[in-house]
């Protein structure tokens, strides 16, 4: 049944998707499906994984060949002989395949963009993804709410289907969850963060597709509340007082700007004012929820106590230099839990010096396409601010949830690293 609600959130998001852009940028239609697929010797290949072959293969056709850049091929190199140190663990072997395939596919999604960095049809796919997914997963909280479970809504297990997960925390609390299409809850709005920030520029600076990008950011936030993920919250409001910032900043009637926030914030607290006694009991609700019943960042599960033990594990056992293999950590430690952090996980996984190396690859990628982009004129960078911003956010996100194949940030990534400017900007550039 969990495909029926995963076909749905597909068909919902084609169809606000704008006709005409181009095939491969469909493909960001099914990058939130993380969780579903085929299994291959314990490593799921998914939808997008599937289409991402297509893109590889129709570039192959049109270039005749693939250049692949050298950090890649080193890359690939390094985590080869990582697994030969660590002694070809199969599990590690498997996720590192599986980044190997990601990381090709958006390579060659990149390249097959014809006149520089698609923003406008990337930003048509992503917001439309928001929008499908963000209702999807919305009507199925609504049903949970209310007692109506349908096959595919509810899991009690994590490794059993559904969008809704009940989890018990480190501390015996029992809490439900949105997950939607991925394992962890704190893995879902990473899948919808670029269609929020292109829809947040359409509001704010683009001025364009309002209604539309009005919608996405609805159900982006309601996705972000009902998941209870405390750093999606910290980030949303990061993201949120950034780009209302640049908005003021590019304003050409900056007290026009803030009429109109002061008047949005004013019918927010007089709505809240006018019925202040149940929303003081649902904040206290929700409070609860996701800061009270959970372990705090210093507590004896909490995230700041798990990456210490993993820490000292490696220092203790002599394996900082080369790491134990990836997915490992989580078996030799005496709490027996996973490092809950994608960078640190690399780290653990293989060693201090190639993994400190890969963490420096992705969260060097903005400066990277910075640089190229000195003396562009002002619209690429307009074009750029979500795409920019959507990264920092997942880069930061990730920080609590181990996902090293995270399609989004590879994604994103990639293209910040390795997209072309568009032709013309940098013939203009050049005369």
């Amino acid at each position: 049944m969990i495909w029926a609600w995963i076909a749905a959130a597909v068909a919902i998001s084609w169809l606000f998707c704008k006709k005409g852009i181009s095939w491969y940028h469909y493909i960001w239609l099914l990058l939130p499906i993380e969780m579903y697929g085929v299994t291959i010797a314990g490593a799921t290949l998914k939808p997008y994984m599937l289409f991402g072959i297509c893109i590889i293969a129709s570039d192959l056709v049109r270039n005749k060949t693939i250049r692949i850049p050298v950090a890649i091929i080193a890359a690939v190199f390094a985590l080869i002989i990582s697994d030969f140190l660590t002694g070809f663990v199969m599990a590690s072997v498997m996720q590192h395949i599986m980044f190997i395939l990601v990381l090709m596919i958006g390579f060659c999604y990149q390249r097959r963009q014809k006149d520089g960095i698609e923003f406008e049809e990337m930003g048509q796919a992503t917001l439309a993804t928001t929008i499908g997914y963000g209702m999807v997963f919305t009507v199925a909280w609504l049903m949970f709410s209310r007692g109506i479970t349908p096959d595919g809504v509810y899991a009690s297990e994590r490794l059993e289907p559904g969008i809704v997960l009940r989890l018990a925390s480190f501390g015996g609390n029992i809490s439900q969850r949105m997950r939607g299409f991925c394992i962890d809850p704190n893995s879902v709005i990473t899948t919808l963060i670029p269609g929020a920030a292109y829809a947040l520029a359409n509001v704010v600076y683009r001025k364009q597709e309002i209604v539309k990008s009005i919608l996405a950011l609805a159900v982006y936030l309601a996705v972000v509340v009902y998941s209870g993920s405390r750093m999606a919250l910290m980030c949303t409001f990061v993201m949120l007082t950034i780009f209302f910032v640049i908005g003021y900043k590019r304003a050409n009637n900056k007290r026009q700007v803030l009429v109109v926030g002061m008047t949005i914030l004013g019918v927010i607290l007089i709505g809240l004012i006018s019925n202040i006694d149940a929303v003081i009991l649902e904040v206290a609700k929700m409070w609860e929820s996701i800061f009270g019943e959970r372990a705090s960042l210093g507590s004896e599960y909490g995230r700041l106590t798990i990456w210490k033990t993993n820490i000292q594990y490696l220092i203790r056992n002599n394996k900082e230099l080369f790491g134990v293999g990836q997915n490992q950590i989580y078996l030799l430690t005496e709490r027996g839990l996973a490092c809950h952090n994608t960078w640190l996980e690399w780290i653990c996984g293989t060693g201090i010096f190639l993994g400190v190396a890969i963490d420096l690859w992705f969260i060097l990628a903005p400066l990277k396409y910075k640089k190229r982009t000195i003396g562009l004129d002002d619209e690429n960078a307009k074009n750029a601010i979500p795409l920019i911003m959507a990264y920092v956010i997942v880069v930061v996100c990730i920080s609590t949830v181990d996902n090293i194949t995270n399609s989004v940030l590879l994604f994103l990534m990639l293209i910040l690293r390795y997209g072309t400017i568009n032709q013309s900007i940098k013939m203009e550039r050049e005369a």
